[in-house]
């Protein structure tokens, strides 16, 4: 597994970041707080990195489990958070992995599925 961690270095902007999660983040039931790593046989770069992770614990109507890439794309393409709507942050997602020069198939196919969705609707 791969991904991005984001320091908060001051306590007020801190505050704000957290309070800004907590209402974006809010239909997931659980947090946890992992290391990071950026190399896999050496130690965390980061302790205690916050995540929020959605499960089947609790009734979550936008949690799909085990799905299609078409059943996602089709999530997504309708689904609008606090944040904006989902598409946005999916081509964001695939935009920012293309940049960072990571290829991961799994999201690039659920973009052009969402894509196929919108352009047929």
């Amino acid at each position: 597994m791969w991904g991005v961690a984001y320091k908060v270095s001051r306590k007020e902007d801190e505050e704000v970041a957290l309070t800004y999660l907590e209402v974006r983040e809010k239909q997931y039931d659980k947090k946890a707080y992992v290391d990071f790593f950026t190399e896999p046989t050496a130690s965390p770069a980061v302790t205690g990195v916050m995540l929020y992770i959605a499960s089947p614990d609790k009734a979550n109507e936008n949690y799909l489990g085990p799905a299609s890439i078409e059943q996602i794309a089709k999530q997504i393409v309708s689904a609008e958070g606090p944040s904006g709507p989902n598409r946005d942050y999916l081509f964001n997602l695939e935009k920012t992995l293309l940049h960072m020069g990571c290829k991961d198939e799994h999201v690039f196919k659920i973009a052009e599925a969402a894509r196929k969705l919108i352009s047929d609707s």
